[in-house]
C-alpha cells in the first residue's frame, strides 16, 4: 500500500517538475519542500538508489528569481522557436531520436492517440488536448499518478478485480508508453542541461523510472 501510494506521489512530483514552470514549484524548491517530498516518497518505495542532491538554484533569489531562472532554462532546452533540444512530447521525441526526416507530428500521430485511448479508458480527460499533446512527459506522469492512486484505493478496499483492473493498466502504459522514451528523454535533458536544474530533475526521474522498470522485468517473470 505505502509503496504504491509513494509511486502515485512521485509521480505527481515529476509531472511538476517536467510542466512549465509556476510559482509553486519555485516555492517548493526555494522551502525545500520538493526535495524533502522525494525523500519521503522514495523512502515509502523502499529504493536504496536515492541519495539527496542539493539542486542548483540561483543564490540570494526571490521566489520570482527562481521562477524565471527555471523558466529560462526550460525554454532553452524543450521550447526554444529557433531550434528544440529536446521535445517533452513522445512521439515527437522518438520521431527525432529514431533519425527520422521532417518536423514531427505533434497531435495526430499514432503514439499520441493511444495515449489519449489509454486515458479515456482509464476515465481520464486529457487537460488541453487541442492545445497541448496528451503524449507530453507531464501529462504521462499525472495519468501515472492517477493509475498509482486508483490501485492504492483498490488495494485499501480490498478490491481483488479493481487491483488487476488498475495494475494491468499501469504495467500495459509503462511497457507501451512511459518506459519506451522516458529514460532517453532524461539522458537527453542531462546532455543539454549540463549542471543545470533540469539535469538534477532528470536525475531524480531515473532513479524512480529504473525501479519500475526493474519491477516489470520481476513481474514478467513471476508470470512465466
Amino acid at each position: 500500500m505505502a509503496r504504491t501510494i509513494g509511486k502515485a506521489d512521485m509521480c505527481e512530483l515529476l509531472t511538476h517538475a517536467f510542466a512549465y514552470p509556476d510559482d509553486r514549484l519555485a516555492h517548493a524548491l526555494l522551502d525545500e519542500s520538493f526535495i524533502g517530498d522525494c525523500s519521503s516518497c522514495f523512502a515509502d518505495i523502499g529504493c536504496d538508489g536515492w541519495g539527496a542532491e542539493a539542486l542548483p538554484l540561483p543564490h540570494g533569489e526571490s521566489g520570482d528569481g527562481v521562477l524565471a531562472f527555471m523558466r529560462k532554462e526550460y525554454t532553452r532546452i524543450y521550447l526554444s522557436p529557433v531550434c528544440v533540444l529536446v521535445y517533452p512530447y513522445e512521439s515527437a521525441f522518438l520521431h527525432v531520436e529514431s533519425g527520422r526526416e521532417g518536423v514531427p507530428v505533434l497531435f495526430r500521430s499514432a503514439v499520441t492517440l493511444d495515449v489519449e485511448a489509454q486515458m479515456r479508458e482509464a476515465g481520464v480527460i486529457p487537460k488541453n488536448a487541442r492545445k497541448e499533446p496528451c503524449d507530453s512527459v507531464f501529462q504521462e506522469f499525472e495519468f501515472m499518478s492517477f493509475m498509482y492512486g486508483s490501485l492504492a484505493a483498490a488495494i485499501q478496499e480490498g478490491d481483488e478485480a479493481a487491483c488487476d483492473l488498475w495494475q494491468g493498466r499501469v504495467e500495459r502504459f509503462l511497457d507501451e508508453h512511459a518506459l519506451k522514451w522516458m529514460p532517453a528523454f532524461m539522458e537527453r535533458t542531462i546532455e543539454h542541461s549540463g549542471e543545470g536544474l533540469y539535469a538534477s530533475f532528470a536525475r531524480i526521474a531515473l532513479v524512480f523510472l529504473g525501479m519500475l522498470s526493474e519491477e516489470v522485468v520481476e513481474r514478467e517473470k513471476e508470470l512465466v
